[in-house]
């Protein structure tokens, strides 16, 4: 089967880091506390303005692209699903990807070294337009992607009337339920229903 994965919130804990480090920030520089710690976007986690969502992401977004590790059992995973014959294709919409600039070219790079790093093996890689919010769902079909991991709530209601997608449940996509959706809190528990998916196929 084709598997896509997705890279902030899936190979990552991007609510993680956040939640580590943006308190400390927010309440130093801003005097904000959290809001709300359930919310995707650290705009929403704070109540803050976009200047202050950019100054968070400009001191902290290289020491997340370069340190954060990947969740625990993906690399072997990972590769357990390429040697039987399972292709893997990294899907991210990561900020600045998609750039045709120098930063563009930076993250493009980071991204593969990140993975590299973290030996974290695959067959190819797409980098999406994070502007376009429905972006993975044209490469999931140009792909034949079978199942897509994904964490994000707008990306598996866009990609599930195509193919089967993984939510990595988190607090913050609860209630992503429907057709064609899975829920896993873990990369064990993502192997098991790719299996069970791939037993269904056959």
């Amino acid at each position: 089967m084709n598997i896509g994965i997705d890279v902030d919130g899936v190979l990552t804990d991007i609510q993680g880091f956040n939640l580590r480090h943006a308190p400390h920030f927010f309440k130093k520089k801003y005097n904000r506390s959290v809001v709300d710690k359930n919310p995707f976007d650290i705009r929403d986690i704070f109540k803050c303005p976009e200047n202050e969502y950019l100054a968070y992401w400009n001191k902290y977004l290289l020491k997340y692209v370069t340190l954060e590790p990947a969740r625990k059992d993906a690399k072997a995973v990972i590769k357990k699903l390429r040697n039987e014959g399972h292709k893997i294709y990294i899907i991210t919409k990561r900020v600045h990807v998609c750039k045709d600039n120098f930063l563009g070219k930076l993250m493009r790079f980071l991204m593969k070294n990140w993975l590299w790093r973290n030996g974290i093996k695959y067959d190819d890689i797409v980098f999406c337009d994070n502007d376009i919010p429905d972006s993975k769902r044209a490469v999931c079909l140009a792909k034949k992607i079978d199942v897509m991991i994904d964490d994000e709530i707008v990306n598996i209601e866009a990609i599930s009337p195509i193919a089967k997608v993984i939510c990595f449940d988190t607090s913050y996509n609860q209630n992503c339920k429907g057709k064609n959706i899975f829920c896993a809190k873990s990369f064990e528990k993502i192997y098991s229903i790719i299996k069970k998916c791939h037993d269904l196929k056959d």
